[in-house]
This record gives C-alpha cells, structure tokens and sequence, in this order.
C-alpha cells in the first residue's frame, strides 16, 4: 500500500518536471513593463529641470549661456518651466507671438516721440512725460518730509545767514522763469554737510557747511543759480520719466536674453541713467551761469567755486560712475560758456557792480560753527 503510494507521488513529480522552469517562473513572478520615472530638481533661481531617473546620480549641468530663457522656454516646453509659477503679467509675456511685439514696439516708439521736447533755454532734446503739475505734487509731499526730517534744525528767518541767503535768492528770481513757485528760504545748521538744492515749487534749502566754500554772494549766486536750473528746466520731471524708462528697459532686457535683473539694472544705469544725470548737471551748470550773470552777480564766481570744490574734493569716482561731470570738466565747460554770460552781464548794465559784498563776510563771520 505504501509502494503505491510511492509510486503515484513520484508519478506526479515527474510529470511536473517535464514543465519548463522559465514557464514556472513566468507563472509565479509577474513581469513589469518597462517605465521611466522623472525627478526634479529645482535651483536657486527658481528654475526646474527634468532628468530621467538612471542619470539622477550624473552631475548637473545647465544649459549653455548661448540659449536664452526664452529659446528653451520655446522649445516645445519640454526642459524649461520657468513660467509655470510666473506672475500673470509674465505668464502673458511668455505666451505672446512675434506680431505682438511687434505692435508694443510700435506703440512705445510713438509714445516716446511724442514725448520729446526741448528744454528753453538750452536746446537740449529729451524725453520728458511728466506734467508740470504732478512734478509739482511730488515737489510739496517731499517738502512735507523734509520739513519734518529737519525739524529743529532749520535757522530762523531772522538769523543773519537766513537773510542773507534771501537776499542773493531775490535777485536771482527775476532772472528765472518759473511760474507758480512759492519760494521760501530754509537755512539747516550743518556745518558738516556742504549742499543745497532747491525744490520744484521754489523751496530752497541750503545747508551751513556750504557757506564757508561760497565765501561772497557771487559764489552763493553761483550754488543757487545752480539748483534753480534744475527746476527751471524740470529736471525732476525728466528724472522721473528717465527711471520709468530704464525699469521698463531693465525688465525686457532681463526677460528676452534671460540674465539678473540686478545685471541688467546695472547696465541700464551705466548706459542711461548716469549719462542722463551727467547732462542735466551740465545743463543745470549753463543755465545757472545765465541766471546769476542776468541778476548782476560776477559770473567768474562759478568758476572760481569748482575751483574750491576741486580742492575739497577728495577720492572722487570716474566720472562715468558718478551722476556729476567732474570738476574739471565742469570748469572747462562755464569757461566755454563765459563769453556769452558776460554778454548777458553787460547788457544787463551789472558793469557798474563790484563781485564782492561784504555784508555776507560779516554774517558768515558772526555764525560760528
């Protein structure tokens, strides 16, 4: 009875046998089909890049600085995401087609020509799209700032350095065209901080560290005829235009060749802003010339100031890093326009007046700090 037992189970294991093993095992362990899995990877410039699975552990390599942003965002959106958690402005930007471009293009051209004027009383040509009136606005919120920056600082009327300066300030008035100003005189007790500006509406600060370098009236002249200038020709106004101008430049430069919009801020600073800057320093340097030789003040005084100014200054950055001429051009330029100022000086029958007041010494003199 065991015999057949035997016999029937050996049976059977034989049979099994005559089984292919590669059957079995297909049988028993089921066979995936083969797939890929992606991961991604994402930099500190927010940019996501898809690799397969088996190159995980290769080393990470961008793509080549030839290919722009918007050439691999182009590329059937297979590698470049850059957009994906974009602003909505830019998400729209990226989606635009040639033609649209083109026709922003057209309407930025126009609208930049059409802004161009000329300045009166230089010839200059600029892009200029602020109006008189909200440089003004901007001009009184700033001196509401200042005023109460400054509070406690600021001379009173009856301080002889406050009158003088209102004095030279009366004389230089009629000699510049500008309408709606309410000029009023603010003198800071700084004798550390040589400057002075003037603001649109006719707000005029100077500081007490500026007094010792002007030494007379003519010099002072020459200061505020200076800072005059600038709202005379609305500056400004036209600074105002300028940074709208290099923003809008920066941000489609950093979006069409795909470089830090710090880079492209830089560059459009180098190449724009700071040339601009330059010019109305310039501009503000002539026309202030004009100014204090028509109110009878020695113009030879300008010059003489940058002279001082030369001499005090000290470590001054090339002049296509600064947002002013140096000295020494600022000089060779009044000297350059001297002949037609002594022009307006004469005609304005000022021969007969000498370049020194000695009033002004005596107030200087008698504020110590």
């Amino acid at each position: 009875m065991f015999r057949s037992r035997i016999t029937q189970f050996l049976f059977r294991g034989s049979a099994s046998a005559t089984t292919p093993t590669s059957s079995l095992l297909a049988q028993r362990i089921p066979v995936p089909s083969p797939q890929i899995t992606t991961r991604s990877y994402r930099f500190s410039n927010s940019r996501s890049w898809t690799t397969q699975s088996r190159s995980a552990f290769r080393s990470f390599r961008s793509r080549p600085f030839s290919t722009s942003g918007r050439q691999s965002f182009n590329n059937g959106g297979q590698n470049y995401k850059r957009f994906d958690n974009a602003p909505p402005l830019i998400q729209l930007l990226s989606r635009a087609q040639p033609h649209h471009y083109m026709i922003v293009g057209v309407a930025g051209g126009f609208f930049y020509l059409y802004n161009i004027e000329t300045v009166e009383m230089s010839g200059r040509k600029r892009f200029n799209c602020i109006s008189a009136n909200r440089e003004l606005k901007v001009g009184l919120k700033e001196y509401q700032e200042l005023m109460s920056e400054l509070q406690g600082r600021i001379l009173p009327d009856s301080h002889p350095l406050s009158i003088t300066v209102s004095r030279v300030l009366e004389r230089l008035i009629p000699a510049a065209p500008l309408e709606n100003a309410q000029w009023k005189v603010h003198v800071i007790d700084d004798p550390h901080q040589a400057n002075a500006f003037v603001l649109p509406g006719g707000k005029v600060f100077v500081f007490t560290g500026m007094l010792p370098i002007c030494q007379d009236e003519d010099g002072l002249a020459a200061v505020l005829g200076h800072e005059i200038a600038h709202v005379v020709a609305h500056h400004p106004a036209e600074r105002m235009s300028n940074n709208g101008i290099s923003i809008l430049l920066a941000f489609v430069t950093s979006f069409m060749f795909d470089i830090s919009g710090q880079l492209t801020s830089l560059l459009m600073s180098l190449a724009y802003g700071l040339p601009n800057s330059r010019s109305q320093e310039s501009e503000a340097d002539e026309i202030g010339l004009m100014i204090m030789s028509k109110a009878c003040f020695n113009p030879e005084a300008a010059v003489r100031l940058w002279e001082r100014m030369q001499q005090r200054a000290q470590n001054e950055p090339p002049q296509f890093l600064s947002t002013h001429p140096s000295n020494s051009d600022r000089m060779d330029n009044l000297r350059t326009s001297m002949y037609k100022a002594e022009s307006i000086y004469e005609d304005s029958g000022c021969h007969v007046l000498g370049s020194f007041i000695p009033e002004f010494e005596q107030a200087s003199s008698n504020y110590k700090w």
